[in-house]
C-alpha cells in the first residue's frame, strides 16, 4: 500500500512538474520581448510604445491596495490616467537618459505565478569609458495576452511600495481620497508645466 502511494505521488509529480515549467519557459520569451520593447522604446522617445507596456490601472490599484473601493470608478480612471502623465514625463526621462548608454539587456529566466511574473535583468550602460550595470527587478502583470510592468524592485527597494508607504498612506490618513485626488492633481499639473 505505501509503495503505491508513493508511486502514485511520482507519477503526479512527474506529471505536472513539466507542465509548469514549460507555463514558465513560455512565457519568458513573451516577458522579454515585452520589457525589450519598454526598454527600447523610453530609449528612443516613443512614449506611446513604452506606455502600451506598463499596466498603469493595476499599478494605481497598487497604490492604493485595500483603499482602492474608497474611491469612485471615475477617481480610479482619473488616479490611473495621472499615474500614467507622471510616469511618462518623470521616468520615462530618467530612463532615457540612463538607456542612452545602453549596451546589453540581460535576464534571468522569468517566475512565473498566476497571472504575474518576476524576473531579473542586468542592464549595462558604458558612459565615459566607463562600464557600469544595473540591477533591475521587475513584476509584471498580465493583461489580456500582454505581460505589462506592474513595479521595479532596485537595491531591494520595490518603487510602488515605497510611493505607497512614504506617500499615498500619510495622504490617506491625513485626509482620505480627497488628499490624495487633491495631491494627484497638483502633481500632474506640475509636471504637465515642466
Amino acid at each position: 500500500m505505501r509503495i503505491r502511494l508513493v508511486l502514485s505521488c511520482a507519477l503526479v509529480l512527474a506529471l505536472f512538474a513539466p507542465v509548469h515549467a514549460q507555463a514558465a519557459s513560455e512565457a519568458d520569451p513573451a516577458i522579454k520581448k515585452s520589457l525589450t520593447t519598454l526598454v527600447n522604446a523610453i530609449k528612443y522617445g516613443k512614449d506611446d510604445t513604452a506606455a502600451q507596456k506598463v499596466a498603469f490601472g493595476a499599478m494605481a490599484q497598487g497604490l492604493l491596495t485595500d483603499d482602492w473601493g474608497k474611491f469612485s470608478p471615475a477617481e480610479q480612471a482619473e488616479l490611473s490616467r495621472g499615474l500614467e502623465t507622471i510616469v511618462r514625463t518623470l521616468s520615462f526621462k530618467k530612463g532615457r537618459e540612463m538607456f542612452q548608454y545602453l549596451d546589453a539587456l540581460l535576464f534571468e529566466p522569468a517566475r512565473v505565478e498566476g497571472n504575474k511574473a518576476k524576473t531579473k535583468s542586468t542592464i549595462v550602460v558604458h558612459r565615459d569609458l566607463k562600464k557600469a550595470e544595473i540591477i533591475i527587478d521587475w513584476v509584471l502583470v498580465k493583461e489580456g495576452d500582454n505581460w505589462k510592468v506592474l513595479d521595479t524592485v532596485m537595491l531591494g527597494e520595490s518603487t510602488l511600495a515605497s510611493l505607497r508607504d512614504e506617500q499615498v498612506k500619510p495622504l490617506l490618513k491625513q485626509g482620505g481620497p480627497a488628499a490624495v485626488m487633491k495631491a494627484l492633481r497638483d502633481k500632474v499639473a506640475e509636471v504637465k508645466k515642466s
